[in-house]
């Protein structure tokens, strides 16, 4: 079994600032290890994700300048990063931001409705941070996403979202939505939860439905099934969208619809 870790980022060039972070953590016996962010690359936060789950890593310090973690391009991929990792380790997964140069303001993040993927991640300085990614390595904090998410992705067959609007009860239907970056769905279907389903019966599926939430246009693709706890809807994913849409869709009615910000 592997160890848990500290998954150290550096985003930019930070690699003094990433080992003086390495070097404060010492002391407290934490298994350190990291990466530095691949920019520019196609979908860095896959083999990202990858090689941090097999690293052990749950707890994740970001380091970059105020500029680059505020980056929407960023931030959308450490969304999708945190959520690939999730998935891998199959629980939540806690966050730091240090920034190299604290005294600019990083810019607000807050959504006008929903939450944000990384508003839980805690940025952080001084000298009693330390402790603090101790005590999430060891205690997982609880997420307060109101969906369940996660995500899976292969190769041949691309990268899908799996959702359950009403995680731990009963859902009547489910619709998927998907805003920003050119991002559409082309494909779906229903099954067990924790893997892509091998044959899927749709009911009553709606394709291509557009809708907007205040000034936000969204794609989104729906079916009518009745999903458990242990099940999920999958939509696979063409780009990597800036925001997700998820509702349930009792009598073809779109209800108690929730938004997810990677931005």
């Amino acid at each position: 079994m592997v160890d848990r870790c500290a998954w150290i980022i550096g985003i930019g060039e930070v690699v003094p600032a990433a080992q003086l972070v390495a070097r404060q953590l010492k002391p407290y016996g934490v298994t350190i290890k990291g990466q530095k962010w691949p920019l520019g690359e196609k979908q860095p936060w896959l083999s990202s994700a990858q090689e941090a789950a097999g690293a052990g890593a749950h707890v994740v310090i970001v380091v970059a300048s105020t500029e680059s973690y505020s980056d929407k391009n960023r931030r959308r991929e450490l969304s999708l990063f945190r959520i690939m990792l999730q998935t891998l380790l199959k629980q939540p997964v806690a966050g730091f931001v240090i920034l190299t140069d604290p005294t600019n303001q990083l810019k607000a993040t807050l959504p006008f409705f929903g939450i944000n993927v990384l508003n839980d991640w805690e940025v952080v300085s001084g000298t009693t941070w330390p402790a603090k990614v101790v005590a999430r390595l060891h205690v997982p904090q609880k997420l307060n996403w109101p969906i369940k998410l996660e995500m899976f992705a292969q190769e041949k067959l691309g990268v899908w979202l799996s959702v359950n609007p009403q995680p731990g009860s009963i859902t009547h239907g489910c619709v998927v939505g998907v805003s920003g970056n050119n991002a559409d769905i082309n494909f779906h279907a229903v099954g067990p939860a924790g893997r892509l389903p091998e044959r899927s019966v749709n009911e009553y599926e709606l394709k291509g439905i557009e809708f907007d939430v205040d000034t936000l246009p969204f794609k989104a693709w729906a079916v009518q099934n009745t999903l458990g706890p242990e099940d999920a809807y999958y939509v696979r994913l063409e780009n990597e969208p800036d925001i997700i849409a998820v509702g349930g869709l009792p009598s073809g009615e779109i209800v108690d619809l929730n938004l997810l910000h990677f931005r």
